[in-house]
């Protein structure tokens, strides 16, 4: 039960790390935008884009979101399975510290 648990905590986690990189990232796009016209910028290999363009008037339109997800899904799994691993791997090592604790107490 407790495996399961740190899987579903990972996913969580990985979900919340992916969807902080993907609002990070387009607000680089947005700001890092120089100059008129039109400008468009793409980052994570292509998944996401920024772009903006002048409009009758002098308004800007903007316009921005995901063109390609699969970095995006590369992404998640590779922060699900590291997070899975740092979990067992901490579980791991709490286990073998308090059996070398309880071993040196028994002396």
């Amino acid at each position: 039960m407790s495996k399961a648990q740190s899987v579903v905590k990972s996913v969580a986690g990985a979900a919340l790390l992916t969807l902080a990189t993907v609002v990070a990232t387009l607000l680089y796009l947005m700001f890092s935008t120089d100059g008129d016209g039109t400008v468009h910028r793409e980052a994570l290999f292509g998944s996401l884009f920024f772009e903006s363009r002048e409009k009758a008037g002098g308004a800007t339109g903007v316009s921005m979101g995901v063109e390609n997800p699969t970095a995006l899904i590369v992404l998640f799994l590779v922060l699900v399975v590291v997070l899975t691993m740092v979990q067992f791997t901490y579980r791991g090592l709490k286990q073998r510290r308090e059996h070398l604790i309880r071993e040196m107490s028994g002396h």
